[in-house]
């Protein structure tokens, strides 16, 4: 079952993620009505741009431990914002070469998460058709389901 008061919040290492996070403290601020889950996608080195396997295996533990950490200051902001620290968790899972919208609108509809939010990069039309959109990517994705774009 969806329910709206289950929100979803895609969390990266931009300024744009954590705007977001404020935008949905501010929000909730006090709130013990609802469960946040905030998920970071990890997207490991491309073998292609690092051949180097022990030079890979370095960035890739340093994305990592720079998604943990955002994950640990969204948490922070939100229990700063007062809401139950019970109500709150995080998840950090792998892209495993699906771009990033796609999982999380596949973790929504595998959790039942009736609210998503993500932040938007404000890319340019050009970047976008190169680089993609997680927000864009999210919107299109979303079926029964709020989506929050926060810029």
């Amino acid at each position: 079952m969806i329910l709206w008061n289950r929100i979803l919040v895609g969390i990266d290492d931009s300024e744009p993620s954590l705007s977001a996070l404020r935008y949905l403290a501010g929000v909730l601020g006090g709130s013990n009505t609802s469960k946040v889950r905030l998920l970071a996608v990890y997207t490991p080195p491309d073998p292609d741009s690092h051949p180097d396997e022990a030079a890979r295996a370095d960035l890739s533990a340093e994305r990592r431990l720079v998604l943990e950490t955002r994950l640990a200051q969204a948490y922070l902001l939100l229990v700063e914002a007062r809401l139950a620290r019970e109500n709150l968790s995080t998840d950090l899972v792998e892209a495993d070469g699906r771009p990033v919208g796609q999982v999380i609108m596949e973790y929504q509809a595998a959790g039942g998460y009736g609210t998503v939010v993500v932040g938007r990069r404000r890319l340019s039309k050009a970047e976008e058709f190169l680089f993609g959109s997680v927000s864009n990517s999210v919107v299109h994705r979303a079926t029964d389901c709020c989506v929050w774009v926060v810029a």
